[in-house]
This record gives C-alpha cells, structure tokens and sequence, in this order.
C-alpha cells in the first residue's frame, strides 16, 4: 500500500477510558490530488487487523478490497479508519450492559464507555483533521466477532451517528463448550431504527458463534420491520469459520452495501438439511443469493414451491415446519432465477449426537490442563486430549489446534497448518496429531477474546 494512504497514529489518548491505542487510517487515491472533495469513512474496531497481518498472520486486508471495489467503479472512495483494541481492555471495552446486569468475563463492562470514546472522541478528531463526510448517511460502523457486537449496540444507541452497521459473526451469547450452557451477553432490540444493517454468520464457527443466535437477533430485526435485501442485509456464509480470513474473504459484501452498488442477482444456492424429522431439531433453508458484483446474501424473504405441500411447508425466511414423512423438493423462486433442493421428512431426528475426538500432541508441550480443537479437550493420558462429547447435530467447526490464545500448532517446520473442519454427526470418530505448537501470545483472555 503507497506510505502516503496510509497513516498510522500512535499511541491516541483516551480521556475517557484513560489509556492510549493505535489508529491505522487508509486515505482514498484521489485524496490528494482532489483538495476540495469530501469522502464517506468507514469506522473499523479491532484495527490492528484491518490492514496488517495480526499474530496468526491473518488480515481483513480491507484496503485491498476498497481499491479494488473502487477501481471496478462499483463503490465510491471512503476513509477507513481502524481503531486498534488495547488487548487487556478489548473484551470490557466491546461489552455494553446486559439484560442480566452481569459483567463478562469476570470484567466491569466498558461498552458505554468505548462508546462516548468514539463519540466524542475519536469522530471529532477524524472531522477536524480530515476531509470527511461525517453526516449519519455517510458514516458506518463494523466490526466481527465482540467487535460486531459492539457495533450493533452503538448502532441502535446513535442511530444519529452511524448511520451503517455491519456486524459480522457478532458474539451475542458465550457458550461453554463443556456444558453448553448459554449466556447472552447483550439486549437484543425490538425497536425499528433509521439504520442499514449488514449482519452474517459463518456456518463453519462452532461454539465461537452460532449461527441460531445471530439468526434469533435477524428475525428480531425483520420482526421489528427492517426489510431484507433492502435495510437489512444477513448472510450465514458457507466454509466460513471465525477469523480474519474468513472476514477478509466476505468484507467486500458490506463494502458495496454501503458505499456501492450490490447489482443483480444472477445465480441462487440452496442449502439446507439433508433429513429434517417431525420431531426433533428444527431446521432452515439458507438461499444464498449471487449478484454479478460480487455480492451476496441470504433471503430471508423468499417464495418457496413444495412439490409436495401436505409433506412439509417451507416459510419465507426459510424455515422448515415438516407435516408428513416422504421425500420431496423444495424450489426457490425469485430474482427470475430459481433452485432446487431435494428433502427427505423423517419421523425424528435428534438435536444432539454422540461423537468422539482425540488429539495426541508432541513431547515438548507445555503442561496444560486443556486443548481446543472446536471442542475443549480434557487430557485423558500423557501426550492425549479427548473423550466422548454430546454436540449439537450438524453444528460445524473449523480450527487450528491449540491451547490458548497464539499457542496453536504448526507443521515440523513450524509452518501454519491448513484449518482443520468436522461437522458434528452421529459415530464420528475424529483422532488428530500435533507436529508441534508456536507461542505468539500468552494466554490472557484465551476464552473471552474473540
């Protein structure tokens, strides 16, 4: 990237919040050369990943995707500004007040704070210092993962102010892998707001986010009376997991939602259950809908045909409400295209499996009294993690094996090894080996940063 788009801030005071943090602001091609035209900016958190590689030598690379959006003349230029997160503070800082009134993570939540930080502070010195569009139709907010989180939150709290929120993989509800159990870590709101959203979920993210959680806030915010494909934008990505590649492979879509133009649709995927039981789970379509710009959504207003309408009955928004045992097809209808998916209707399927999974690691490991591997792994014998473990049938994982925040595996040669991914399903039987591990971080935080 030219040195000269590129500005990096160091050490930006927070009165506030009462610590420093890094700001990394990339400045449009024609910034320069163009001395009185003003730019839409785009507000980013965890910046220490938005244009640089983070310790797992991962990035949104979101210049890259802004240049090349802009030179294919499908968005217009912006300011991006990427505020980084102070690592200690980052979990606190990203949580607002709950319905529970209880603090994450053992920590005093800090969102209205971080919040007022941006407001008042951060905004302001952007405005002033750079030549910005800073209206609320001109202004967006997004983050993934608590970082979408806290943009959903500050989006309804000052609609006023951004006026575009993307939430990507936004971490609603901590699960505890070992139990489970649930706990929300936000209100969610029923009240219509003057915003556009851009919410999604990866599908491949397994107890880090999941997808039914991220997809119980979309339906509260159709309920509300955003509209799908026009202030609302969801999307439950396919192979995608939760990290900074899989947010840079997608970043484009929020992008021309925002800035651009998303363009026609041109081509439907359906994806779905394989078997969905009279009794038992409840399951969802998911039509992924391709535009000639690159974009892509999920409808969750769609027209579905049943081959068969007294077997099974196929919502709008793509859920599933079985009536009778057989086999059947579903087709998809709008945009002038359409698809087909074939669905077998059984007497029961279970919401939960049985699977197995071990994961053998080398000599030199450090004592440790757990491993994740999409699954926390309890040592069952010297040098071996796993056990039998109850998961939610279908759920899907895709990991590198590690133990703790930065100390995941490598290869020999201390290489990245390729993402690791298993679907949960009845009998699986998952047995792993660890060539050896790499220490980029201690183990701070290793649950609560995400």
């Amino acid at each position: 990237m030219d040195a000269s788009r590129f500005i990096a801030i160091k050490n930006f005071h927070s009165n506030l919040l009462n610590n420093d943090r890094d700001m990394f602001i990339y400045l449009p091609l024609s910034y320069a050369s163009e001395a009185d035209k003003r730019y839409p900016v785009l507000y980013m958190h965890d910046g220490q990943h938005v244009f640089l590689q983070d310790r797992t030598g991962e990035s949104w690379d979101v210049h890259l995707a802004v240049d090349r959006l802009v030179a294919e003349g499908k968005m217009r230029e912006i300011i991006v500004v990427a505020v980084a997160h102070v690592e200690d503070a980052r979990i606190a800082e990203y949580m607002h007040a709950n319905p529970d009134g209880y603090n994450a993570f053992g920590m005093k939540n800090q969102g209205e704070l971080y919040e007022q930080f941006l407001l008042q502070e951060v905004k302001p010195f952007i405005d002033k210092e750079y030549r910005t569009l800073p209206d609320k139709a001109n202004t967006a907010l997004m983050g993934s993962s608590a970082g979408g989180l806290v943009s959903y939150n500050i989006g309804f709290r000052h609609p006023e102010t951004f006026g575009m929120i993307g939430a990507l993989c936004p971490f609603f509800v901590s699960v505890d892998s070992a139990t489970l159990g649930e706990q929300w870590l936000s209100r969610v709101y029923k009240e219509k707001a003057e915003l556009k959203i851009w919410m999604d979920v990866g599908d491949s993210e397994g107890y880090t986010v999941m997808e039914k959680h991220v997809r119980q806030v979309a339906d509260s915010l159709v309920q509300a009376g955003f509209k799908t494909g026009e202030d609302l934008m969801f999307h439950v990505a396919i192979g995608s997991g939760h990290s900074q590649n899989d947010w840079a492979a997608r970043v484009h879509a929020p992008l021309l939602y925002f800035f651009g133009e998303i363009g026609t649709p041109i081509r439907i995927e359906l994806h779905g259950p394989e078997a969905v039981g009279l009794e038992g789970q409840r399951c969802s379509l998911n039509a992924v809908v391709h535009y000639d710009s690159g974009f892509v959504m999920t409808d969750l207003n769609a027209r579905y045909v049943v081959a068969d309408p007294e077997m099974i009955e196929a919502r709008a928004d793509g859920k599933l409400l079985p009536k009778k045992t057989g086999i059947t097809t579903i087709t998809y209808i709008g945009y002038d295209l359409t698809a087909r998916f074939d669905v077998e209707v059984v007497p029961y399927v279970s919401e939960m499996v049985t699977m197995e999974m071990y994961v053998k690691v080398p000599d030199n490991t450090p004592q440790t009294d757990r491993l994740y591997a999409g699954i926390e792994l309890p040592p069952v014998q010297e040098r071996l993690f796993g056990g039998t473990f109850e998961v939610p049938r279908d759920v899907a994982f895709m990991f590198r094996i590690s133990r703790g925040l930065g100390k995941h595996e490598t290869d020999g040669k201390g290489r990245e090894v390729p993402y690791r991914s298993f679907k949960a399903a009845d009998g699986l039987r998952l047995y792993y080996e660890v060539e050896n591990w790499i220490d980029t971080a201690d183990e701070r935080l290793a649950e609560g940063l995400r």
